[in-house]
């Protein structure tokens, strides 16, 4: 019994934080520096990472880690959606608006990131399964 609890995967909250950070810095980041973009360039940059990058970070997550890392970038996904909520209704506070705080809207964004973020998980798992594949020798005509 106690063979079959350490063999089973466990959550790896390591990647969990690694993916977060990669959110801050390779996907808010491109996103607020297309702020600052004058014009249709930077609202398409902003429309497409946000649905894009999600899915480009939480796959290279899900390739460099070791094991199958597919639910640590959907919760890195989920964190980042509150963090995101939360700095936002401080900068709107601070602008003199009132802090309002609707669950509906945070939740369907939380689930399309959480969706999004396990998709590409899938996807980097699945390129890290095929590149660990070994070619194989059954040619025909090989010896």
């Amino acid at each position: 019994m106690d063979e079959q609890l350490e063999s089973s995967p466990r959550l790896q909250w390591k990647w969990v934080w690694i993916t977060l950070g990669m959110f801050v810095v390779f996907y808010v980041g491109p996103l607020w520096g297309a702020t600052t973009m004058r014009g249709e360039f930077g609202d398409k940059i902003i429309g497409g990472w946000s649905f894009g990058g999600v899915i480009v970070i939480s796959a290279v997550a899900g390739f460099l880690s070791k094991g199958v890392t597919i639910w640590e970038p959907a919760i890195a996904g989920g964190l980042l959606t509150v963090l995101w909520y939360g700095v936002f209704q401080i900068i709107m506070a601070t602008k003199g608006a009132s802090v309002r705080l609707e669950l509906a809207p945070l939740l369907v964004i939380m689930i399309a990131i959480f969706g999004l973020s396990l998709l590409g998980a899938g996807l980097g798992e699945g390129i890290q399964n095929l590149s660990k594949k070994k070619p194989s020798t059954d040619v025909p005509g090989n010896p």
